[in-house]
Formats: structure tokens, C-alpha cells, sequence
């Protein structure tokens, strides 16, 4: 064959079962004439020995034949082959027919005595619902695919994360130790810029520390399962409050807890979340006149889900760039006007995420924000 000649085209195959002969010949002489490629059979006996099923990609049976129906046929057929379409032609069409010729694969059926015309239109129907079948199956292969990668692809960024932020913390925490040494045995003979300077520079290790703790965080969650277990989130929320207390002074903010539900979670993790949220809020909500910031919760939705509201009154943010939010070192805000390093959301989304829950986020420019946790109920 010359490489050069253009394909040869897709040859359908249909097989035809009927007993009674002078059908038999009329179908398969008209489904030859549409250009298919057509094998017939006296009894569903000789088709089960003789046929091959796996290449063919239509049958059409009669219903009513000796030995074995065509009910039985098709079960027995696609239980072999479940892909391969069946049309079962009956001369005792009634409901009852019609349900016990789909319960048994059939695709389709047309009562006796049936114009050609009509045959050919369902055998049409059922090769295009094969042709979409068959899609179907590659696209949802092709997903499947694509999800295989992709975890591989993100444990592959996990692992390098780690490694990343395990071998830069040393060498960080060595600089910025020499730093504060400077500082600490010769600031006072140091002339003020340069003595600033190392000060400076031991702010930024401290920065880069925290970055590198976070990242590291953030990649030992990593995918695998977390057993879940009862948290009562009221004792949860009250521990997450006093070391927010400690990391942010709050400054005046007033941080209401109201009434929370017991959740299904991880405990420690859960208090990371808080302690996250709680803390941007505080920080976010300080500069207003009566910074407060209020926890609550909503009943189980229709998703089987509850939701724990963090809102505060603060600066709020552009609803426009909300996807941001959640990305690892995104921030919204100039970094000289708050502190951070934009992780702290980063690893809400994906423990939360790990919990089977969602996190969202609502806000506007100078009306503060709300954050929205969903976690299943206990």
C-alpha cells in the first residue's frame, strides 16, 4: 500500500439474527445496499458459535426464535461485550416489550411488520449513540488520564517544595544568626545607618524564616487522607483567639465567638485555619476606628455541609481579585502597609480542601471581609 493513498474508510459491521429466512435476507440485502457490512444468522445458537462480536458494532435480533429469545441473546451477548449496541425486533410490541427490550441492553426496538426505511433510521440512531458511547468512554479515559498526571505533577511540586524550604532554612537561619550576632556585640559601636542595616537584615531573616516554615507547611499536607474525627470547635476557636492575641495585638479589636457546632476534622489543623483567618482579620480590621471581628455559623445546607463565618470590619479588598486570595505568596495589600508573606491563606484553602470542604472568601474596599468555611458536621 502506498503511504501516499488516503485511508481506507471505517467498515460498520452488523449482525442479523432472525429465524425466519425471507426477513432475514431482506435486512441483511438492504443494510448491504447502505454500504454496511452485514453477517446474518438463522438462530441465536449459531450466531453464539459462529459470530465475532468483538468486531462487530451493531446486532439486530428478532425477538420471538427457538431455543434461546432475543432477550436472553442480547443479556448473554453483552455480558461478553457490554459496549456492542443491540435493536430487537419484535411482532409483540406493547409496553411490556419495550421495558424488558431495554432491560436487557437494546438500544432500541422496532415492531413487525416494520418499513425498511424505519430499520434504517434506527440502525442509524443506535451507531450514532455507539460513535457517543465510545467518545464518552475516551473522554472520560482521557480525564482520568490527565487527573493521574496531575497528582503526579503536584507531588513532584511537593516533594521540590520541601526540599526547597528544608535546605534554604539552614542557610537563612545561619545568616540571620550572624546578623543579630553583629548587632547584638557591636550595635552599640556601629554608626546608626549601618547598625539600621543589620537590624534590617534580621527582620528579613526572620521574614524569610517564617516564608520558608510555611512553604513547608504547605507541602507536607501534600494528599494524603486525614482521618477526621469529632472537634468541638468552641474550645477550638477560644485557643485560636488567645494565640492571636499573642502573634497579633489586637489593638482595641474585639473578637466575638458565637455559638459554633462540632465539625469533623483534624484538630491541629483546624486550629492552623483559625489562627490564620482570625489573624487577618485582626491585622486587616486594626487601623478602623472599633476594629471587631465576629465568628459564627450558619446550619447544615442542602450540601450536608455547615459553614463558620470569619467577618471583621476592616479594609476589605477588591471582590475583583478574591481568586487571588488563595494562591501561595499572593497578597492584595502593599507589604509596607501590612506585615506578611501571603502563605497563611495558601494553606487554609488546602487544608480545608484535604477536609472535603470549601473556603470562600467575600469583601469589599473599606467594608471589611468575610470568610466562609464549610466542613462536615459532626
Amino acid at each position: 500500500m502506498n503511504p501516499n493513498d488516503p485511508p481506507e474508510p471505517d467498515i460498520t459491521r452488523i449482525l442479523v439474527v432472525d429465524d425466519e429466512a425471507m426477513q432475514l435476507k431482506a435486512l441483511v440485502d438492504v443494510l448491504r445496499l447502505e454500504g454496511y457490512e452485514v453477517q446474518g444468522w438463522d438462530s441465536a445458537e449459531a450466531a453464539l458459535s459462529g459470530a465475532c462480536f468483538s468486531d462487530a458494532d451493531l446486532l439486530i435480533t428478532d425477538l420471538q426464535m427457538p431455543g434461546v429469545d432475543g432477550i436472553e441473546f442480547i443479556r448473554r451477548v453483552q455480558t461478553l461485550h457490554p459496549e456492542l449496541p443491540a435493536i430487537l425486533v419484535t411482532a409483540h410490541a406493547s409496553i411490556e416489550s419495550a421495558v424488558d427490550a431495554m432491560r436487557s441492553g437494546a438500544v432500541d426496538y422496532v415492531p413487525k411488520p416494520f418499513r425498511l426505511s424505519t430499520m434504517i433510521s434506527t440502525v442509524e440512531r443506535a451507531l450514532a449513540l455507539k460513535r457517543l458511547r465510545l467518545r464518552n468512554r475516551q473522554l472520560q479515559d482521557e480525564i482520568r488520564r490527565q487527573y493521574e498526571q496531575l497528582l503526579v505533577v503536584n507531588q513532584e511540586l511537593d516533594a521540590f517544595a520541601a526540599r526547597l524550604s528544608h535546605d534554604l532554612r539552614g542557610p537563612v537561619a545561619n545568616m540571620r544568626g550572624i546578623l543579630q550576632l553583629v548587632g547584638d556585640e557591636h550595635g552599640a559601636t556601629l554608626p546608626a545607618d549601618m547598625a539600621a542595616l543589620v537590624q534590617a537584615g534580621v527582620r528579613s531573616g526572620d521574614t524569610a524564616l517564617k516564608m520558608v516554615r510555611d512553604l513547608l507547611d504547605f507541602a507536607r499536607l501534600g494528599n494524603r487522607d486525614l482521618t477526621l474525627e469529632p472537634v468541638d470547635l468552641m474550645p477550638l476557636l477560644e485557643q485560636a483567639r488567645q494565640d492571636v492575641r499573642a502573634l497579633h495585638p489586637p489593638q482595641g479589636c474585639c473578637v466575638d465567638l458565637q455559638s459554633l457546632p462540632p465539625v469533623l476534622g483534624h484538630a491541629g489543623l483546624l486550629h492552623q485555619v483559625f489562627v490564620n483567618l482570625l489573624g487577618n482579620a485582626v491585622k486587616y480590621s486594626a487601623s478602623r476606628p472599633h476594629p471587631h471581628v465576629t465568628v459564627s455559623a450558619q446550619p447544615v445546607a442542602a450540601d450536608g455541609l455547615v459553614r463558620v463565618l470569619v467577618a471583621d470590619n476592616g479594609v476589605g479588598f477588591d471582590p475583583a481579585l478574591a481568586s487571588r486570595l488563595f494562591r501561595p505568596f499572593q497578597r492584595l495589600h502593599p507589604t509596607g502597609t501590612f506585615t506578611g508573606e501571603g502563605m497563611g491563606l495558601a494553606n487554609v484553602k488546602r487544608i480545608v480542601e484535604r477536609h472535603g470542604g470549601t473556603v470562600t472568601a467575600e469583601g469589599r474596599p473599606g467594608e471589611g471581609a468575610v470568610f466562609t468555611v464549610a466542613l462536615r458536621p459532626a
